[in-house]
């Protein structure tokens, strides 16, 4: 049994000043420093003028994206299907498996530094087959942070091995660390045969897949199939209450309403929809829906802190209202996430009282103002959140990063990476322009 003393704790829920928290896979009992017995707890950490929050969850990552950083090739793209051709079709289509491993390990890695101790993952890829085990391999076998896992299944490449990929992730990992989700990549690069395929072998599982990104997959949709992205998905059965679906950056109210019904999960991801100029979702009307909402960094930022930042701070510009999104509906996004991964994972994540898994970090925090549980939320999202590094990271009760350092063996495997990223960047200059794409 460990605990952690004279702590601030904080689940977006309940607020306890001055406490301890003992804990070993689960959490055991929370109570004030007053009743702390040291005489029975041997491992303790001292954690006074510092806050004790649940690890935060990435609704939606790319962790092959860890590559593209420092990359340079020709890129000068006008639209966002030129973003896709020019940069992130080009790197999926080079990837191999030892590629998937190191990307994984170390973008893992660096948003588990940033206080993310469970990610959901989009994987895309030439190299199909055990790409997901990969995956796993990196973030369970040696991270050993929590996963949800998904292929993207594709018309560019073999959609059979796609589905197979998916269908036996799912079959064979479904554990208290990871579990799979049936992956999509968007509406535009999916026809409808490959839709029926993915429907006949969804079982309830739930679909991970790009939704309107860009406004042109719903011109697409409607051009080709005389209905929106959402009714697609809708008229193959492919919403659910364990779908995730991603960005709806261009949905109408129509499709929301679509999505509401079928109680699927939203995931936005704010900060690269700017990147890309593709428009901001409408998380306000979402909100005011009723619709589940989450975030997630779509690979591009490892800090989920400043993917709630930026989702709050967008949203009053984009509705010209500096009320236009409350910090409470942030609150609820961070609960969403857990919910979410708790019907997943089918264990109880996101709040620090008995019978939770001890998923938890520690950052310090000295504040300059009046600090008590009326606004606590406050004080962490306008002052913890904008740096936010946690000195301890804590999963399934173990420590993963003390004194804001992994184990040695652990960071020494990451030099490797360079060599992957090198290698990768150097067959994508040799052979990538022979890639064509269709319009």
């Amino acid at each position: 049994m460990k605990a952690l003393i004279n702590a601030r704790i904080y689940d977006y829920h309940e607020y306890h000043e001055n406490a301890y928290v003992l804990f070993d896979k689960e959490i055991i009992e929370v109570g004030p420093m007053q009743e702390f017995n040291r005489d029975l707890i041997d491992n303790y950490i001292d954690v006074k003028n510092a806050f004790v929050l649940p690890g935060f969850v990435c609704g939606h990552t790319h962790l092959y994206s860890a590559f593209a950083r420092g990359m340079s090739i020709p890129f000068n793209p006008k639209s966002f299907k030129d973003v896709l051709k020019q940069m992130w079709w080009k790197l999926d289509h080079f990837l191999d498996l030892d590629m998937v491993y190191y990307s994984a390990l170390v973008s893992g890695l660096e948003q588990m530094k940033k206080g993310t101790t469970t990610l959901i993952d989009h994987h895309a890829g030439n190299e199909i087959k055990g790409s997901l085990k990969q995956i796993r391999k990196a973030l369970t076998t040696d991270i050993k942070m929590r996963s949800i896992l998904a292929f993207e299944t594709s018309d560019r490449y073999d959609q059979d091995a796609a589905i197979s990929e998916n269908v036996n992730y799912i079959k064979k990992y479904r554990t208290a660390f990871t579990s799979g989700l049936f992956g999509l990549h968007a509406s535009f690069t999916l026809s409808e045969d490959t839709l029926s395929k993915v429907s006949k072998n969804l079982r309830n599982t739930g679909i991970h897949i790009h939704v309107a990104e860009s406004i042109k997959d719903e011109e697409d949709s409607m051009k080709k199939y005389d209905k929106t992205v959402v009714e697609r998905l809708r008229d193959h059965n492919l919403l659910n209450e364990n779908s995730l679906l991603i960005h709806c950056t261009n949905v109408s109210e129509k499709e929301l309403n679509i999505i509401k019904d079928s109680k699927a999960y939203v995931c936005v991801n704010t900060t690269s929809n700017m990147n890309n100029a593709v428009g901001l979702p409408n998380i306000r009307l979402m909100d005011e829906l009723g619709i589940k909402l989450m975030i997630g960094n779509d690979g591009l930022i490892q800090s989920m802190p400043i993917e709630y930042l930026n989702a709050y701070y967008s949203a009053h510009l984009e509705t010209k209202n500096p009320n236009g999104f409350s910090i409470d509906s942030i609150k609820k996004m961070i609960t969403n996430s857990y919910d979410y991964v708790n019907s997943q994972l089918h264990i109880k994540l996101g709040k620090i009282k008995k019978g939770y898994k001890a998923d938890l970090i520690v950052v310090p925090y000295k504040e300059f103002s009046p600090l008590d549980k009326n606004n606590v939320f406050g004080h962490v999202f306008f002052g913890l959140f904008p740096g936010l590094l946690p000195k301890h990271v804590i999963i399934d009760g173990k420590t993963r990063i003390k004194n804001y350092l992994v184990k040695p063996k652990l960071e020494a495997k990451t030099i490797e990476a360079i060599n992957q990223a090198q290698k990768l960047w150097d067959t994508i200059k040799k052979e990538g322009n022979n890639l064509k794409f269709e319009d």
